[in-house]
């Protein structure tokens, strides 16, 4: 990120201030270190050299009109967050080449390290120390992510702000460069406009070299830890705990035993002085109380006040002190239970018999336990001694300093200061020991030692709980989000964890699962209107759920923070790998959506397509349903509606012109047949009015009158063709008979054949 361009001096011909300053350029990503340092030493002497002339006594009396004590203590406070920004940009700057030394010996260590020097086996205090470096880097790691991801929301905001209050300082300088007699008022706010100007652009560059120092130091942990993780799987493999290590171990115990007792004996020392001092105090409270007329310890006069405060600073001191040496000894009591614990550990190792492991487990398990109460009672103590301190210091910001009640008050803070401290100092020895205790339990079989009922459900409950948030925080993979920032893009490391998958499919499918639901009452409703039929309404709603599928995975990445980028490799890799093998199934699909949006084919038309003819009664992703009238189901390729001929038999209308074809004999009265013939087609309730049914005399045969019945039906549920063409044919043979009229002989003529079908529109006839 670079300094803002054009940040101009911090003030001109202004009351206090230097009439001109220098102006001074952005620094930039592409300057050398050198040259940043010096131009961040610039701009910190000028807003030095700004805030002492504005925090002269004289000061606020020069200012121009217009400009009141508010707008100065706004400056006044601008300047000196710029003093502070730079200091700490300096001091990133500073840290950033040795992260990058450290991040390239980390390299290198990793690529050089092919085994220990040492011969195996390996001794276990080794092993106890690696693993050591191990959790505190993996602490460290946690924070870099965390700060990484802070920082990463914050850059956003600051660089925007930044390139705001930029924009805002050109404005009123172009304006005050213009209008050369602006008065006083103007020019200072110009002078302020600059600062703040200046102290976002120093923010701004200090969280993004913060980043970068940040993913320098993630990058070395990650490295580090790859390393260790191999020598202690190498290690593990021979393992030894030997006496000398034992004797190591006690020795260590020893002398930082030996260390605790003489900072004991100084505390006792400190202690009985503290205590002479309080008699003192007590004494000359008593002597003050004497001489007042009541009697009473009420804050009457500034003497008696001063006195209550001092005794009570003393007794605080004689307490805290006294709390002191009981920590100590209470660290020097840790510190005997280390040899117990090394010592149950090491028969734990070496030993295979039940009888001999049995006890060290359970002095190892005991030795756990009372740790573990230990740290709890500290962390109470720690948060007791947290609310004292807290409360005096809200006391102290009450009382003037130059009042004599600070010092006393003073007095006590320290007490208290120093019995956090040894408290801070007993809670993290207490929790390295615990935590290294745990581990160990963690490494031995438990399952020979006899544990009630409750215990052993505990443990399976914890046991559980820790395996699965170890799952549910497994990093499936890692990846780096790019932040685009003024200076370019800057790489966020990120990791996706196994937890936000389960998350993203249960949204998804509780997600689903209510959209399903109101799609099936909305499909309900709307069929039920009358305003789709049934078959079009699920089809309809089965194209709806893959959208909505669709979106519903996108919202759900997004909800989840997981960027779509990430699938783009997988997106290829499948493209490229199954474009042939699914090259039918798209074509299909795509067809289908073609033939849905087209409607030029619905569900429930009747279509003849590749010599089949039936009734669509389903159009899906990638075929149809083709239902023929003798019930038969064909799946039909949605492809095929576009590639090959189709005759939609319900296209624009659902009427269909069907034929008959009637012989009878030579001598039969032509005009009689044809009204008989259209009385009978009349009369049929399925044949339709409109257009009006039509009878023709075809042909001359050599032995028959050929004429033919051309009528209208409509294709829904209750007409079927055949009983209809059926019925005319029971009717015409029976007016036929009563009229006397004879169909051809059959040795004469063939048989007559069954009603040919044929299509027409209306405006066809």
């Amino acid at each position: 990120m670079a300094l803002l361009a054009g940040v101009l001096p911090l003030g001109a011909q202004i009351p206090g201030l230097p009439s001109k300053l220098p102006a001074v350029q952005a620094v930039t990503p592409t300057e050398s270190p050198d040259v940043m340092q010096d131009r961040l030493q610039q701009w910190l002497k000028e807003a030095r050299v700004a805030f002492a002339r504005i925090s002269e006594p004289a000061a606020e009396s020069q200012l121009p009109a217009g400009v009141d004590g508010a707008a100065l203590a706004d400056y006044r406070r601008d300047l000196e967050q710029v003093i502070l920004a730079i200091n700490r940009l300096q001091k990133i700057l500073t840290a950033a080449p040795e992260a990058r030394k450290a991040l390239d010996v980390a390299r290198a260590s990793d690529a050089a390290w092919t085994g220990f020097s040492e011969k195996p086996p390996y001794s276990v205090l080794m092993v106890d120390e690696l693993i050591n470096q191990q959790d505190a880097i993996k602490e460290k790691s946690a924070s870099y992510r965390s700060s990484l991801e802070l920082f990463g929301r914050t850059l956003a905001g600051i660089q925007e702000e930044a390139r705001l209050a930029e924009d805002s300082s050109r404005r009123v300088q172009s304006a005050a460069a213009e209008d050369p007699s602006a008065d006083g008022a103007a020019k200072w706010r110009l002078a302020a406009d600059r600062t703040k100007s200046r102290l976002l652009a120093v923010r701004a560059t200090f969280l993004q070299s913060n980043v970068a120092l940040l993913q320098d130091q993630a990058e070395a942990a990650k490295i580090q830890l790859s390393l260790l993780d191999r020598q202690i799987t190498r290690a593990k493999r021979q393992l030894t705990f030997s006496e000398d290590d034992l004797a190591k171990v006690q020795k260590a115990a020893t002398d930082r035993q030996s260390a605790l007792r003489k900072d004991t004996t100084a505390i006792r020392k400190r202690q009985q002085d503290a205590t002479a001092a309080r008699v003192r105090l007590q004494t000359a409270l008593d002597l003050l109380l004497k001489a007042t007329p009541d009697g009473s310890v009420a804050e009457q006069t500034p003497e008696l006040a001063l006195a209550t405060i001092k005794l009570e600073a003393a007794e605080a001191r004689v307490e805290s002190l006294q709390f002191v040496v009981e920590n100590l000894e209470s660290l020097d009591q840790l510190e005997s239970y280390g040899s117990d614990i090394y010592q149950s550990r090491k028969t734990l190792m070496e030993s295979k018999s039940t009888a001999i492991r049995g006890p060290a487990l359970q002095s190892l398990r005991s030795n756990f336990d009372r740790i573990k109460a230990w740290e709890i009672v500290v962390a109470n103590e720690l948060a007791s001694v947290n609310a004292d301190i807290s409360k005096q210091e809200s006391r102290a910001t009450s009382i003037a300093a130059d009042d004599p009640r600070l010092i006393p008050i003073n007095d006590l803070r320290a007490a208290l200061w120093e019995k956090q401290a040894v408290i801070q100092r007993v809670s993290q020895a207490v929790a390295t020991q615990r935590r290294i205790v745990s581990r160990w339990l963690g490494d031995f079989d438990e399952s020979h030692v006899e544990r009630p009922v409750t215990e052993i459900l505990t443990i399976a409950a914890v046991s559980t709980w820790d395996w699965i948030k170890r799952i549910w925080t497994f990093e499936v993979f890692q990846y780096d989000d790019t932040l685009m920032t003024l200076a370019g893009p800057v790489q966020i490391p990120k990791a996706v964890k196994l937890g936000q998958f389960f998350i993203a499919i249960l949204f998804f499918g509780a997600s689903y699962f209510i959209v399903s639901r109101i799609k099936n009452r909305l499909r309900n409703a709307v069929v039920r209107r009358g305003h789709i039929a049934d078959a079009q309404a699920k089809t309809l709603s089965n194209w709806l759920m893959i959208v909505v599928g669709f979106l519903l995975a996108v919202a759900t990445l997004h909800f989840l923070k997981i960027p779509l980028t990430l699938f783009a490799f997988l997106g290829g890799a499948l493209v490229i790998g199954l474009g042939f093998g699914t090259q039918t199934l798209i074509k299909n699909f795509i067809s289908g959506i073609i033939v849905l949006f087209e409607r030029k084919i619905r569900v429930g038309d009747v279509v003849d397509v590749g010599g089949i003819t039936g009734s669509i009664i389903e159009i899906n992703t990638r075929s149809s349903v083709l239902r023929g009238g003798d019930g038969r189901e064909t799946l039909v390729p949605n492809s095929l509606f576009l590639e090959n001929r189709v005759t939609n038999l319900t296209l624009s209308n659902r009427r269909v012109r069907r034929m008959l074809t009637v012989r009878v004999a030579l001598g039969s009265s032509p005009q009689e047949v044809s009204t008989i013939l259209k009385e009978c087609v009349e009369r049929h309730g399925l044949i339709l009015k409109e257009p009006a049914p039509i009878v023709t005399f075809e042909d001359f045969a050599d032995n028959a009158h050929v004429f033919g019945i051309y009528y209208w039906t409509e294709f829904n549920d209750k007409t079927n063709s055949d009983v209809v063409a059926s019925d005319l044919r029971f009717m015409i043979e029976k007016r036929f008979s009563e009229s006397g009229i004879e169909f051809p002989s059959a040795k004469q003529e063939a048989p007559i054949p069954r009603a040919t079908v044929m299509t027409m529109n209306p405006s066809d006839e």
